[in-house]
């Protein structure tokens, strides 16, 4: 173990896809400049987290609400307190269960603050956990344990100074003091049918931000949507303080995303649009420094004719002369285009695949290709 990290902490991943949810947070992190150490844990859905030793207290704390507060598949962060794996997986007395867990480190905590205990479960525990009343159990023996070494302390189950998380999944339990929420609610909530103009072929907010995040952009980077249609993508980028430009073919939609563009007023002077073909990109080569689009297809888009293939092989080949070596380009496509050996050829690229079910009809591909 590197021991120029230390300040643990767990950050607990989305279920949707947590394949897709590391990596994103992966990708965060490789942007900045080795200030972090991520650590897989025994269950997929959590990852621990250490920072650099040399951080002062408050750099800790803004280094962690830049990452959390960016990523779009992290649900919250904690200061680890303990951990535990389960050894027996076949365990079926509580009592049993509370052997395994290491309150020393409750020690550490405040003597006098209200606090409230909040215990949530993920993926199908198996024995004693599964159990409807596991997580009120496993609430009031912490709750009790932190009363027992602290009296001094109150529960205030409505505004506590201090929170505590405990996850119980199939495999291990968590403790820790939870330090930041992300933003992944309220980015929910922007939802595409909110925005001045609206096309049913808009991808979600939550889904837009994350593929921002697969880029690795750093700050002062300019990030391209070749394909940007009503502008959702610039938007998430540009909230996420990039500098973005888009490009754009159908007139009725440059107009459209102008509208969105312009309405919000936090992103709008980060934002460029261009009415253009991307099979015909006019930025010189290092420009731009990451790529992510979502190029038309359904019902409701318009490929101008192209068959989809042949367009998205004409762009691989346009962006080729722009983006230079380590750039990330981040697209999306239905799960049935399969062009991914071709493209990285093209681009002289690795690239990693991940699915993302949609609904009956359509399961997104996004693929994520690093140029060498």
């Amino acid at each position: 173990m590197n021991s120029s990290y230390n300040s643990e902490y767990f950050c607990l991943l989305s279920g949707e896809n947590p394949e897709l949810a590391l990596y994103e947070l992966e990708s965060i992190i490789s942007s900045m400049n080795d200030l972090i150490q991520l650590e897989r844990t025994f269950d997929s859905r959590i990852v621990n987290i250490k920072l650099k030793e040399t951080l002062l207290q408050n750099d800790e704390r803004s280094i962690l609400q830049k990452l959390i507060q960016r990523a779009t598949m992290v649900h919250c962060c904690c200061k680890l307190l303990f951990q535990v794996e389960y050894k027996n997986s076949s365990t079926n007395e509580f009592n049993e269960l509370v052997q395994s867990f290491d309150t020393n480190n409750l020690l550490d905590l405040e003597p006098t603050t209200t606090f409230c205990v909040r215990t949530r479960r993920i993926r199908n525990p198996v024995g004693i956990l599964t159990k409807p009343q596991i997580t009120q159990e496993i609430t009031n023996y912490f709750g009790a344990a932190i009363l027992k070494r602290f009296p001094n302390k109150k529960v205030d189950l409505e505004q506590p100074e201090e929170l505590y998380r405990v996850i119980v999944s199939k495999y291990g339990l968590w403790f820790g003091l939870h330090i930041l929420e992300s933003l992944r609610q309220a980015v929910r909530k922007r939802t595409a049918r909110d925005r001045p103009f609206f096309h049913p072929s808009s991808m979600n907010p939550i889904l837009q931000r994350t593929l921002v995040n697969l880029t690795a952009i750093k700050e002062g980077q300019w990030l391209l949507d070749p394909f940007c249609g009503t502008g959702g993508a610039l938007l998430e980028a540009s909230r996420l303080g990039f500098r973005s430009v888009g490009i754009e073919i159908d007139r009725r939609i440059v107009w459209g995303a102008f509208r969105n563009l312009t309405s919000d007023k936090i992103t709008f002077p980060l934002t460029n649009l261009i009415f253009g073909d991307a099979k015909h990109l006019g930025f010189r080569f290092g420009a731009i420094s990451a790529v992510i689009t979502d190029p038309p297809y359904g019902t409701a888009a318009s490929t101008k004719g192209y068959d989809l293939n042949d367009l998205l092989i004409q762009f691989f080949i346009e962006i080729k002369s722009i983006l230079s070596p380590n750039s990330r380009l981040v697209i999306s496509v239905p799960s049935t285009v399969n062009l991914e050996e071709e493209a990285a050829t093209i681009l002289n690229a690795s690239y990693r695949k991940f699915y993302q079910y949609i609904h009956r009809s359509l399961t997104r591909k996004i693929l994520v290709f690093s140029l060498r």
